[in-house]
C-alpha cells in the first residue's frame, strides 16, 4: 500500500531562525574568525546548505576540511546558546504538524508518515524538537551529518522518503529556501514553499508547486490536493 509522507525542512520552515542564523554567523565570522559576513553572502551561498560546503565556496582555500569541520560545528553550537532560547515558530507550523500527527495516528488508509529533513546538524534538529515539544512529531529524522552533499542535491529528500517508505511521488515537500525547492524538484516531489525567507518569485522559479507566506491557510487537505497534482 502507498504511503504518503510529508517531509518539513526546519530552518524558515517550522522555525522562523534565518534572521538569527544570519545574526550568529555574522557575529561568529566577526568575533571567532575576523572575517565579514553579508546578507547577500548568507542568502547566496549559506542558506539551505551545509556549513562546511557554503565556507568553502565564500572562502576557497582559507580552511582545511578540518577546520571546515570545526568551524561550522562551533558556529551552530553558537547559535543555539546565543539565539535559540528567541527563536519563536513559523506561523501556523505546530498547528499543521499538530493536525498532520492526528491524522497519522488514526491509522489513516493510506498510511501518512512524516519526517524532518534539514542541512542542519543533529544538534539543531534535536533542539528545535526539544525546544517545541516535538519529540513524537517525526518518524523519521534525517540531518545534514547523513548526507555527503547537501541541497540542491535532492538526496536528503531522498533519503527521508526511504526511511518512512514513502516513493517519491507520493511525498510533499514543506521549503522556504530556493535549495531546498530545488532539492524536492530533483527528487521528483511535490513542493509547497512558504516565502518566510526568500521572495515568492524565486520560489515560483525555483519550480515551488505552491507558494504561500506562512502556514496558516495549510493543512491537511490542501497537501492532498497538491499530492493529487
Amino acid at each position: 500500500m502507498d504511503v504518503v509522507a510529508v517531509l518539513f525542512d526546519m530552518d524558515g520552515v517550522i522555525v522562523l531562525s534565518n534572521q538569527a542564523h544570519l545574526a550568529a554567523w555574522q557575529a561568529f565570522a566577526r568575533e571567532r574568525l575576523g572575517l565579514e559576513i553579508t546578507a547577500g553572502m548568507f542568502y547566496r551561498a549559506i542558506s539551505g546548505r551545509k556549513n562546511e560546503e557554503a565556507l568553502a565556496e565564500l572562502f576557497p582555500g582559507r580552511f582545511s576540511t578540518a577546520e571546515l569541520t570545526r568551524i561550522s560545528a562551533e558556529k551552530e553550537a553558537f547559535y543555539r546558546e546565543r539565539f535559540g532560547p528567541q527563536l519563536t515558530p513559523v506561523p501556523g507550523s505546530l498547528e499543521l504538524l499538530s493536525e498532520l500527527r492526528a491524522w497519522r495516528d488514526s491509522q489513516a488508509i493510506p498510511p501518512v508518515r512524516l519526517a524532518l529533513a534539514t542541512s542542519g546538524p543533529p544538534e539543531n534538529a534535536e533542539f528545535i524538537i526539544s525546544r517545541f515539544d516535538l519529540g513524537t512529531a517525526f518518524d523519521a529524522v534525517v540531518t545534514g551529518n547523513d548526507v555527503k552533499r547537501a541541497k540542491p542535491d535532492p538526496t536528503i529528500y531522498l533519503r527521508a522518503a526511504e526511511s518512512v517508505g514513502a516513493e517519491p511521488r507520493r511525498c510533499v515537500v514543506l521549503e522556504d529556501a530556493v535549495a531546498g525547492v530545488m532539492a524536492a524538484k530533483r527528487a521528483g516531489m511535490r513542493c509547497l514553499a512558504v516565502s518566510t525567507s526568500e521572495p515568492a518569485g524565486r520560489l515560483r522559479a525555483a519550480g515551488a508547486d505552491e507558494v504561500r507566506p506562512d502556514f496558516t491557510t495549510v493543512n491537511r487537505t490542501t497537501l492532498r490536493q497538491l499530492l493529487a497534482g
